[in-house]
């Protein structure tokens, strides 16, 4: 599974090693970094989970090196999605008001430079660095390197204490949110849900239960990541009101030099604050509803636990022990192989 997980990492590398002859921010609609920003999550995930199986250490060094290019290319996905938000909002932000719409604009051309730097720096870092990274990782994870033996516990029943603090931690981190001003809160909360979707999509991704679970995470960090999107935007407009009322009714009058553009007026800036914020409380509301209706995910860990690890595909995993086939045929009360 690793193996995989690093397979599709190279994958969606690829466009990012290939130098860009146009313009970099022609490429702040596409989905490039944000495919292979994923598949870093879910290799850095997995290899979390199953550090202590590993059949060989992989060195902190390359480690850190994979956590590094993982957090540039979060930097510029954040820079892309900001940008989606401004130039093509959703509800229920949208419709935005002639003044938001004018602040939105000139915020969005500071998002799309952020964008282009990010990417800029994201491919230099992946061309100098992940090549010889991905063969270190390839290298740490091949089969000649597999375990000859070992106590023959199965992978979904290693998991399975994984598996339940992983419940309780997020459900924790839930709980604890009260209020749509908790930045903090809420975006440890977003991680833990989805570190829990990552981990029980590589154990039960298949059976009915583990579909109803990986739906409801799902659905539950896409809202609390647009709602952390949102505090992120409100970050980004703040300075813009924490000028001198003088110096921003100038504003149209004196280009910003780091942008090219004219800063927008103070009460298109206080129209965008407030677009925001309708996003934001929504977000918190929808969010808040999604914990509340999947609260059976974690109310008992344990039953959950096992009703994921007893699922078709769990099944599966779980007769794939740490040791090699044997040679001679399993015995009569051996688990059945069940074909995915």
């Amino acid at each position: 599974m690793a193996r995989t997980r690093l397979e599709r990492a190279l994958e969606k590398a690829a466009p990012l090693l290939v130098p860009i002859d146009g313009d970099v921010a022609a490429t702040v609609a596409n989905e490039d970094v944000h495919g292979f920003r994923v598949a870093l999550r879910r290799l850095r995930s997995w290899l979390r989970a199953t550090r202590d199986l590993l059949p060989h250490d992989i060195p902190r060094a390359r480690l850190a090196a994979l956590r590094r290019i993982s957090q540039r290319a979060g930097a510029a996905r954040d820079a892309q999605v900001q940008w989606q938000w401004l130039t093509a909002p959703t509800a229920p932000a949208a419709p935005m008001n002639a003044a938001a719409a004018r602040a939105a604009q000139w915020l969005a051309a500071d998002r799309l430079a952020a964008y282009t730097a990010e990417r800029r720096r994201l491919q230099h870092r992946a061309a100098a660095a992940w090549p010889a990274l991905g063969a270190a990782l390839a290298d740490a994870l091949s089969a000649s390197r597999d375990p000859q033996s070992a106590d023959g516990e199965s992978l979904a029943e290693h998991l399975a204490p994984a598996l339940v603090r992983h419940l309780r931690v997020a459900e924790r981190a839930l709980r604890r949110i009260t209020h749509r001003s908790q930045v903090a809160r809420i975006h440890r909360a977003r991680i833990k849900v989805k570190r829990l979707r990552y981990l029980v999509e590589a154990i039960d991704p298949h059976s009915r239960a583990g579909m109803r679970a990986v739906r409801a995470l799902r659905a539950l960090q896409d809202a609390l990541g647009e709602l952390h999107d949102a505090h992120v935007m409100a970050e980004l407009i703040q300075p813009l009101l924490d000028a001198p009322a003088a110096t921003v009714a100038r504003a149209p009058r004196q280009p910003s030099a780091r942008r090219g553009t004219h800063q927008p007026a103070r009460r298109d800036v206080l129209a965008l604050r407030a677009a925001v914020r309708r996003r934001e409380l929504a977000m918190f509301r929808q969010s808040m509803a999604l914990a509340a209706a999947a609260a059976s995910i974690w109310r008992d860990p344990a039953r959950t636990a096992r009703t994921l690890l007893s699922g078709a595909a769990s099944r599966q995993v779980a007769v794939r022990t740490l040791t090699r086939p044997p040679a001679s045929p399993p015995a009569a009360n051996a688990p059945a192989l069940r074909r995915g």
